[in-house]
């Protein structure tokens, strides 16, 4: 086993100080920061990136007090790892071996202490409802600070936003292989609709009805720097995953596009992928059942129904949350189907008038599912992330897959934790230590005594911590390019993986040398 025992004490944080002893966060030392990363993936896609995220740090003197926590252990397992990596087949990266692909190679039994209970995880998700604003600093409100009607001026600063990124030099940009036109971008402008903003805007409610990506333009074109380039979609925002709230504020020009905002962003994604609520009461009370069954698995994939077709070849990532239905509550037949040996969910569709149509989906027990949320543990934090070892790396959630910051989300969302798209390093209730101005042992000497699943981050990437083997640290995370150590050729995994931080960026240093922050989910 490879992880680090977390020990709590009270300290005092001096600038630039390490402290031997381990934290509450299971690290040695502490101080905090302040720190802010740049916007999701919307205005430039001019170099093919290393990922997505920028970060930056400001270190100040504190004071900080960290009480003893009782310890939490609990028995049951996410999954059972029942796999063996045969490298004939398998590729490893450099320095990795065939029982790091497993989680039990990382976790142990102290690995199993709760970091956060139901009430501080509520509290958490309170504490860092995203606000985010536009180009001249107007905030759109969070998610749940909508009222009936909103300021159209508001919605009209960020339509404008998106207006001003089109490329100075729209030659530059191709589709399906053929450069774009200055034509081509303000046709997308116009289909916006800016114009076509109220004053007084009617504020609508409705839930995400299946996964699609979100769009800087209402548009489902593909557009990138480069001819033969597929993974950086100029257009591209975020990604919009199944059965999530969100608030609908304009259409576009032909009607096709819906301007809505979500947790962490807005953006503009097709009208068949939300379904409208009647009241904001209806919406607010859909967003608390009485329980959920969360999607543990990588994803899975509801089988055709030929009495449903609103639920054919959808897919539900992991993370995903639906409303769950007792035994006594569901129906004995669905679609002309006993529910035996199902879980029976109460999904939103949407019906031929714009508007939620509530739809039973049995869901087998055998399934990587789980009736209501993960307990937040390290052990389950790394048995999430190598569910998704090998997995295509996705561009804002392009393509089906996601990014590095993409499946933290995903992997958080399984214990009811909703981290901010950007940001996730500046959340509010974590243990934090600012690395940017430690030399290379200082560094190792932190990270190596943090616990399996807590998160470090440089200017660009967000991994996910497993442990040290023989003095080197490994993470795992969604990487679209790096260079293995002792290796002067640039690699394009494009994919989950697992690697050490010795592994160098393009601009020839190791991700060890570049990572500023560490932190760990902890209550305040």
């Amino acid at each position: 086993m490879h992880s680090k025992n977390i020990k709590t004490i009270s300290f005092v944080l001096a600038l630039g100080l390490i402290a031997s002893s381990l934290s509450g966060c299971g690290i040695a030392g502490q101080s905090s920061i302040e720190s802010a990363e740049t916007s999701l993936p919307t205005t430039s896609a001019t170099t093919r990136p290393e990922t997505e995220t920028t970060v930056t740090t400001e270190t100040t003197e504190s004071e900080t007090t960290v009480t003893e926590t009782e310890v939490v252990e609990e028995t049951f397992a996410t999954a059972i790892d029942n796999y063996d990596i045969d490298p004939e087949y398998v590729t490893l990266f450099d320095g990795v071996t065939p029982e790091m692909m497993k989680s039990d190679f990382w976790v142990g039994e102290n690995d199993n202490i709760v970091l956060m209970d139901r009430d501080e995880i509520a509290v958490f998700n309170y504490n860092n409802r995203t606000q985010f604003k536009s180009d001249n600093g107007t905030p759109m409100p969070r998610l749940d600070e909508f009222e009936d009607t909103l300021d159209g001026n508001i919605l009209r600063e960020f339509l404008n936003d998106n207006a001003d990124s089109v490329p100075d030099d729209p030659s530059l940009y191709y589709l399906n292989g053929h450069k774009v036109s200055r034509g081509y971008w303000m046709n997308l402008v116009e289909l916006s609709n800016i114009d076509g903003v109220e004053d007084e805007i009617r504020v609508r409610y409705g839930f995400t009805v299946k996964r699609m990506t979100l769009r800087l333009f209402p548009t489902e074109d593909r557009v990138f720097k480069g001819k033969d380039e597929q993974y950086f979609d100029f257009i591209l925002y975020s990604e919009c995953m199944p059965y999530m709230p969100v608030v609908v504020l304009h259409e576009s020009l032909d009607g096709e596009y819906l301007y809505v905002v979500f947790d962490s962003f807005s953006a503009w994604v097709r009208k068949d992928a939300v379904a409208l609520c009647n009241s904001r009461d209806e919406w607010e009370a859909r967003q608390s059942p009485e329980q959920w069954l969360v999607v543990t698995a990588r994803e899975i994939r509801l089988g055709d129904d030929p009495y449903n077709p609103a639920i054919k070849d959808l897919v539900l990532p992991m993370g995903t949350r639906m409303s769950l239905v007792s035994a006594d509550d569901a129906p004995s037949v669905i679609n002309q189907r006993t529910t035996y040996g199902n879980y029976v969910v109460k999904v939103p569709t949407r019906g031929s008038d714009g508007y939620i149509k509530d739809e039973y989906v049995l869901i087998p027990v055998s399934d990587d599912v789980h009736v209501g949320f993960l307990s937040l543990t390290p052990a389950n934090i790394v048995t999430q992330a190598m569910k998704l070892l090998g997995d295509r790396y996705g561009w804002g959630g392009d393509l089906r897959a996601n990014d590095c910051t993409g499946i933290t989300r995903e992997i958080y969302r399984c214990f009811g934790i909703l981290l901010p798209r950007v940001g996730q390093s500046d959340s509010k209730g974590i243990c934090k230590v600012d690395l940017s101005e430690m030399s290379t042992d200082e560094k190792l000497n932190v990270i190596t005594n943090l616990s399996p699943g807590s998160l470090v981050s440089f200017p660009g990437h967000m991994m996910i911590y497993l442990g040290t083997v023989d003095g080197v640290p490994y993470v795992i995370s969604s990487v679209g390019s790096l260079t293995a150590q002792g290796s002067t050729t640039r690699q394009h995994p494009d994919s989950v993986i697992i690697n050490s931080l010795y592994v160098k960026r393009a601009n020839g240093t190791t991700w060890l040398d570049s990572v500023q922050t560490a932190l760990t989910i902890r209550p305040e």
